[in-house]
């Protein structure tokens, strides 16, 4: 019996080792060549990387010596592998991947000619990590990998080491992941976690697949949760694709089908009477119009969390510029892209054919390169139409082509197209907003070109001495004067093909502080209003996306009245408060006078139940002093310190200790402004729970910047080198 038993065990033995098979080496880039492959574009140089290239960071998590490494070169090189053709003899192939996750970076596995898998890495970092193919359905055909890098710009590269076939998974990820749900309610709720890595999700639904979705799931907690709306597919199966799921991740578990959708609408920071989105994240203004009672603001909008992707159109109306209507997405990502800004028109002569007074939105496809499509809604903005022949205008060769801002100009009977083009502003004519034709371009050797030129505007103002003048609003990021993004204009006429500019000082810049951003203005406002109007992005994108503020982020400016004023040097673009922002002063007002200040003097309470939404005026009269200063402070001591220099015709404002602080490195500011000295500064200063807009003189001088403090602002503190007048100071609690 024992010599049987130890004749089964070594033939157990013997069958468990023979069933066990070796690894299959594809390419492990030890040789020191590529071995066969065939190596297109630059991007991956003549023979494997031995770790980090020049200018890159270390790269870590590879085996050996060598591996492809496509960032010879910098980002912005381009190329791909191919490798020779192989057989699939074993059930997973396992690679180890890093670098960019950018759609154009990625490794894929062709099988006898069609596209199996296509992977790209799970996080933007220079450490591999193993990923894993499922292959068992294919052993016996005939493959081959390509290793793609056709992306420019920041994590423009991909890593790839140690690719095997093998009869086990050596990844924590799977690949291609699907969840499927018979749908009977409303939304399909997916946890997220604030500052965990994205998700690439597609749904399908009837055999059609969506644009993907760029979703933070869970991986070890739950910050808040967002929707995917799924009534209409109600009595069908819906099935979510992952490109890449951790086994260990908690929140693929989670997602469920609900009726409803419950967030913290009012967390600590959200504001009283500025406009935000109800949840997830906003950035630019877009397609502002005025039709039939209701202004119309668009926005880039992510619906599902509460950084930047995704970008699609959120929409919104107010009739009063007041209080404001949510309602649905307007314009989804298609198969040309994401939606990036641009703007809307109302086609009141239906020169583009969609029918008469027809609302159209003139905006930026961001695939796999930047083009200009349309849509058109026939419901008052309530629903859109894509134009079946998008896009309208492209260029390849510029990289940055986006922002279009478009306009009826009556002398040439035509649309005009304001276009961010890199590092200039180039216009385009059209008769029916689908055929374009280059006018002319304008930037070069003027104004700031510290970063990208963004949301362009282009419209008339009238001068004080009622001469008709042409403002060119130009974002840029970084280069704003204080730091990161900001909008510079310039002053000067334009024939309907041409814009020229005024000897004037630039850059000069719409909003000194560090949180204006993108604005731009409404179309077809009245005449009858004769206003020109405009709202900005609240925020910065030094750190737009670190913001202390979970369930939403950014809010917009209050809307503002754009007018031209001279500042006593040279013209300016003024930008007050609408006069509608009176409005919102509920009568419940703190109406201290005048005060003298000597050296110092205190308002130890603004407002008897201060929620943190109030404005202050006054009239300040240095008529003796070289300096003087006023802050807000709270009971912690942390405070929003204004102080005018008039000796260096300047004015700084420190938020340095004005709360939280440390979610940036470039938050905690002093911003300087230009001021021109004079004898009286008339001040509104609007506080909103997590930011103020400052307004001198009417929005001579405006200066707008966030501010996280741990409770309101609830003194006043006034500091001067002599003896000062301060007139008519009242604080109204706003609502």
């Amino acid at each position: 019996m024992k010599t049987l038993f130890k004749i089964s065990l070594i033939l157990s033995l013997f069958i468990l080792i023979g069933c066990t098979s070796k690894d299959m080496t594809i390419a492990d880039f030890e040789s020191g060549t590529f071995d066969g492959w065939t190596v297109e574009g630059d991007a991956f140089g003549t023979a494997p990387a031995t770790g980090s290239l020049p200018g890159q960071q270390e790269v870590k998590g590879f085996e050996g010596k060598g591996l492809a490494n496509s960032y010879n070169g910098g980002d912005d090189s381009r190329g791909s592998m191919i490798s020779p053709e192989f057989t699939i003899e074993r059930n997973y192939i396992n690679f180890l991947l890093g670098g960019g996750r950018h759609a154009d970076t990625y490794i894929e596995l062709v099988v006898e000619g069609n596209s199996l898998y296509i992977s790209r890495s799970v996080v933007e970092s220079e450490t591999l990590q193993w990923m894993t193919w499922d292959v068992k359905a294919y052993k016996g055909k005939k493959a081959q990998i390509r290793i793609v890098d056709n992306q420019r710009g920041g994590w423009g590269h991909i890593l790839v080491d140690q690719i095997v076939m093998s009869d086990e998974e050596k990844s924590t990820f799977m690949v291609d992941h699907q969840l499927s749900f018979d749908v009977d309610h409303k939304y399909l709720l997916i946890p997220v976690e604030a500052d965990g890595p994205e998700s690439v999700i597609v749904m399908e639904a009837n055999g059609v697949k969506s644009a993907k979705m760029y979703i933070r799931v869970a991986q070890t907690k739950t910050d808040y949760w967002v929707p995917i709306d799924v009534e209409k597919y109600k009595g069908q199966k819906v099935t979510l694709t992952f490109e890449h799921v951790k086994k260990t991740d908690t929140g693929f578990s989670q997602i469920g089908q609900s009726d409803s959708f419950e967030f913290d609408y009012n967390e600590k920071y959200r504001p009283s009477y500025h406009f935000t989105p109800q949840y997830g994240w906003m950035n630019d203004p877009n397609g502002m119009v005025y039709l039939d009672g209701e202004y119309h603001l668009f926005y880039q909008y992510n619906p599902y969390g509460s950084k930047w992707g995704n970008m699609h159109w959120g929409h919104a109306v107010t009739k009063d510029l007041k209080k404001w209507e949510h309602l649905p997405v307007a314009i989804a990502p298609d198969s040309l892209g994401t939606i990036f800004s641009g703007s809307a028109i109302i086609d009141k002569n239906n020169t583009a054919g969609f029918g008469k007074d027809a609302l159209i939105a003139i905006y930026t496809s961001a695939g796999q390169t930047q083009t200009q499509s349309i849509a058109y809604s026939l419901d008052k903005g309530r629903t859109f139409t894509k134009y079946d022949h998008n896009p309208v205008l492209s260029d390849p060769s510029i990289a940055d082509f986006r922002d279009p801002k478009v306009m009826w100009h009556d002398g040439t009977q035509r649309w005009v197209m304001s276009l961010a083009t890199s590092q200039t502003i180039t216009f385009y004519g059209s008769k029916n907003l689908k055929e374009w034709e280059k006018l002319s371009e304008f930037g070069e050797g003027i104004g700031d070109h510290g970063g990208v030129w963004e949301c362009p505007d282009l419209f008339a103002l009238t001068t004080p001495d009622g001469r008709t003048k042409w403002v060119l609003f130009v974002s840029i990021n970084p280069g704003g004067p204080n730091g990161g993004s900001a909008t510079q204009y310039f002053i000067g006429d334009f024939d309907g093909k041409t814009f020229k500019a005024d000897a004037l000082p630039y850059p000069l810049w719409l909003d000194y502080g560090r949180d204006n951003y993108a604005g731009v203005t409404w179309s077809n406002v009245p005449q009858s209003d004769g206003r020109r109007l405009f709202i900005g992005w609240m925020n910065n994108w030094d750190y737009a996306n670190n913001v202390p503020i979970l369930n939403f982020k950014s809010a917009n400016t209050v809307p503002r009245e754009l007018k031209l004023m001279n500042n006593g040097k040279h013209l300016v673009v003024a930008n007050p408060p609408v006069k509608e922002m009176q409005e919102l002063r509920n009568g419940s007002n703190n109406a201290i006078g005048d005060i003298k200040v000597n050296k110092s003097y205190t308002i130890d309470k603004l407002l008897a139940d201060n929620m943190g939404a109030y404005e202050v005026e006054m009239i300040i009269k240095p008529s003796s002093v070289n300096s003087f200063s006023f802050k807000l402070t709270n009971a912690k001591g942390e405070n929003l310190h204004f102080i005018f220099d008039l000796a260096n015709e300047k004015l700084s404002i420190d938020r340095r200790n004005s709360g939280l602080t440390d979610f940036s490195n470039n938050f905690a500011s002093i911003n300087i402004a230009p001021l021109v000295k004079k004898d009286s500064y008339k001040i509104r200063l609007l506080v909103d729970k997590a930011s103020s807009e400052l307004f001198i003189n009417d929005g001579e001088l405006v200066s707008t910047n966030l501010m996280f403090p741990s409770e309101p602002y609830n003194t006043l503190v006034f500091d001067a080198d002599g003896e000062l007048n301060v007139e008519k100071v009242n604080v109204y609690k706003l609502k």
